[in-house]
């Protein structure tokens, strides 16, 4: 047991090595991500191999050893003891996911490094355990990972599941911060927006302007696949952020800057990670399972169905590219709704 000194700083600082290994493995980070975007990456996929790699490097930090991105593409049996034993469980997509980003890291930092990728890779694959592959693209090698899921199941959601986590974003929360609550809420539950881009969200987005689905209404401005999008935003979001902007229109003051902020008085827009536990809060007092944003987007598009749009139409609404990923969306509403029918059959 160690006792902490009565003149030490604070004991919730960032440990000097432990700040220096961040600054370093963040600047190889920065340059395996421009690389990889370059090469014409998506975004979204390149932020979870940045996170599989940080992982990484926590798993080897230790109080005698800081975990560097740069000694680990130098040390292939350090790299697969990481690989092999975490000291978590993880599900074996996980794993599979994290030996996909250590190949690209050193691949592409490793000469940056003064290192032969090729080596490097082959000593890597010559430490892991070997399997027979499951086709010509796969090296058959195996890593940590339990075939089990990690997380339940997550539920599927029509429109009365929506209005209940609504409805429990408003009750649950303090009363200076309902409104804010269930505005943020409301877009994520009945709008095609991601949590980061509420978040990111501000005054300045919305517009009032004709739209081809829903004659004249609330729009949001938001910038997709490189392109500005303007998406309409349906009834219970319009009515959650009318709700939101009330007070400060009745007091004559501007509605400008972020729309989901930390405070009333704030100019400063609310967390991601704030946002999430709102979120999940919500979902809890509603008596459901933490939802992901792919879930909320899924019980909107069905509800938008049941409102009268066609499968394009919905599209539009959600800013998806293609109607293929509305069907991805649904499939588990349509067994669902395959299930409903033939029970009324058999009923009758």
């Amino acid at each position: 047991m160690h006792q902490l000194s009565f003149l030490s700083s604070d004991p919730s600082e960032p440990v000097p090595g432990r700040r220096r290994s961040t600054a370093e493995n963040e600047r190889l980070l920065m340059a395996y991500r421009h690389r990889r975007l370059s090469e014409g990456a998506h975004a979204r996929s390149v932020a979870r191999e940045l996170s599989q790699l940080r992982s990484l490097a926590r798993e080897c930090h230790t109080q005698e050893e800081p975990g560097l991105l740069s000694q680990l593409v130098s040390q292939p049996a350090t790299m697969a003891r990481v690989l092999l034993e975490p000291r978590v469980a993880i599900a074996r997509s996980t794993g599979r996911a994290r030996l996909r980003a250590v190949q690209r890291f050193i691949r592409i930092v490793g000469p940056e490094l003064g290192r032969d990728s090729a080596a490097d890779l082959s000593a890597l694959d010559a430490l892991l355990p070997a399997r027979p592959p499951a086709g010509w693209h796969t090296s058959g090698v195996l890593v940590a990972g339990s075939p089990n899921r990690r997380r339940p199941i997550a539920p599927t959601l029509d429109a009365t599941d929506l209005a209940r986590i609504l409805d429990a974003a408003g009750a649950s929360a303090a009363p200076h911060c309902a409104a804010r609550d269930r505005a943020l809420v409301s877009l994520c539950c009945f709008t095609g927006l991601r949590v980061e881009e509420v978040v990111g969200l501000h005054w300045e987005h919305l517009n009032l302007e004709p739209t081809r689905i829903a004659g004249q209404g609330l729009t949001v401005a938001v910038q997709r696949r490189g392109r500005l999008l303007h998406l309409p935003l349906p009834g219970p979001a319009a009515d959650a952020l009318a709700e939101l902007a009330a007070p400060r229109v009745t007091c004559g003051l501007a509605v400008r800057g972020p729309v989901i902020r930390t405070q009333t008085d704030s100019a400063r827009a609310l967390g991601y990670g704030a946002a999430r536990k709102i979120l999940r809060r919500a979902c809890r007092h509603a008596g459901y399972p933490p939802v992901e944003s792919a879930e909320l987007r899924a019980g909107c598009a069905y509800w938008l169905r049941t409102q009268g749009l066609s499968d394009h139409e919905v599209v539009g609404v959600l800013g998806l590219a293609r109607v293929r990923s509305l069907d991805r969306l649904l499939h588990r509403h349509a067994a669902l709704d395959a299930q409903r029918r033939v029970r009324e059959v058999l009923i009758q």
